[in-house]
């Protein structure tokens, strides 16, 4: 527990520290939230600038020994074989793969950090909005407000998929004697009611084609968020996974809507209302992942790439290419991960 609340306050510290800080060319916050336009910039439009990432341990979106790889190299998805002198990296790739990872390792700890730093963003926008709710309508400030909420909500839903019981802060200035582990059920529910509670606050659009709300969370992001939970609600709930004994999805009992269902009843209730908004399967897999893919009746988030503003977020596209395949990425291969064999 010493532990998890050191690794904890690293993140919360260096946050801390950095809005102390005035970088040269940096805006002052009365000139940051000084009408309407910059308050949203600022403290809304800014969080999604973290969920792509180029460096190791960050973003959401696959790069290396972050979230994407700790969630498919340690199962039977994909592979990153030792391939001649390729790809041993100290033993990660290997060890990932043979579950030999460790809460001891760096890279895990780069993670955890990278997904509470974005949790304190979250807070201190939060707090921001309420400092200077006179600049916004009702509904913008409730608008806004969700949003940031729902952005929290998905990156403590990383939190509680990969580390399970994790403390739940919700200020922007926490002191480190109110920070504690939660239990994993106590995770689950808090993002499973902030999902709930934003959910009718955020517009009904698809996120996945370009216009104003490309690459936000809207309503059908947080419909795919909470059938997740939903999924996998047997797990998340389940405080000790090593007594033998798994709460039942059966007998859970999920608030959709107003009606009350099991948890495989709400999956299904959750999957309907995405189905309703419009998304349904490609039938061609491959087309989601074209370049012009941005009418994809499949793909629910996305997060805005382009090849000259944002080069560094197709490492996950590539890396399995043999390093004859690469002229289509301007001679970009790395003879990386393959299918398990």
């Amino acid at each position: 527990m010493n532990k998890l609340l050191f690794l904890f306050c690293l993140p919360l510290l260096f946050l801390t520290a950095c809005l102390h800080d005035e970088p040269h060319g940096s805006l002052s916050e009365q000139q940051a939230y000084d009408n309407a336009t910059n308050l949203y910039v600022n403290t809304v439009a800014t969080l999604y600038a973290n969920i792509g990432g180029s460096r190791d341990g960050e973003g959401l979106q696959g790069t290396y020994k972050g979230v994407y790889d700790y969630n498919t190299f340690c199962t039977d998805e994909a592979v990153i074989p030792i391939r001649g002198g390729d790809w041993y990296d100290g033993g990660f790739w290997e060890n990932l793969y043979l579950h030999r990872w460790t809460s001891n390792d760096p890279e895990l700890l780069t993670l955890w950090n990278y997904l509470y730093r974005v949790v304190m963003l979250s807070n201190r926008s939060l707090d921001r909005l309420a400092k200077h709710r006179n600049l916004l309508s009702d509904a913008d400030y409730a608008h806004y407000c969700a949003e940031v909420r729902a952005v929290r909500a998905l990156f403590y839903f990383e939190l509680l998929d990969l580390f399970g019981g994790v403390p739940v802060v919700t200020k922007a200035e926490a002191r480190l004697e109110d920070v504690r582990p939660a239990r994993r059920s106590e995770v689950y529910a808090f993002v499973n009611k902030e999902l709930r509670e934003v959910l009718p606050l955020l517009p009904n659009v698809r996120s996945n084609v370009p216009g104003s709300y490309y690459g936000r969370i809207t309503r059908p992001v947080v419909f795919f968020l909470l059938a997740r939970l939903a999924l996998n609600a047997e797990v998340y709930a389940d405080d000790d996974p090593t007594d033998g004994h798994r709460p039942s999805g059966d007998t859970m009992r999920l608030d959709v809507n107003g009606r009350t269902f099991n948890a495989w009843q709400a999956t299904v209730a959750y999957c309907d209302s995405l189905t309703a908004a419009g998304y349904t399967l490609e039938p061609n897999y491959a087309d989601n992942f074209k370049v012009t893919n941005e009418q994809s009746r499949e793909n629910i988030f996305t997060i805005v790439t382009d090849k000259t503003l944002y080069p560094t977020l197709f490492k996950n596209l590539f890396r399995s290419r043999h390093y004859a395949q690469g002229g289509a990425q301007h001679g970009v291969g790395e003879n990386g991960s393959c299918a398990t064999p």
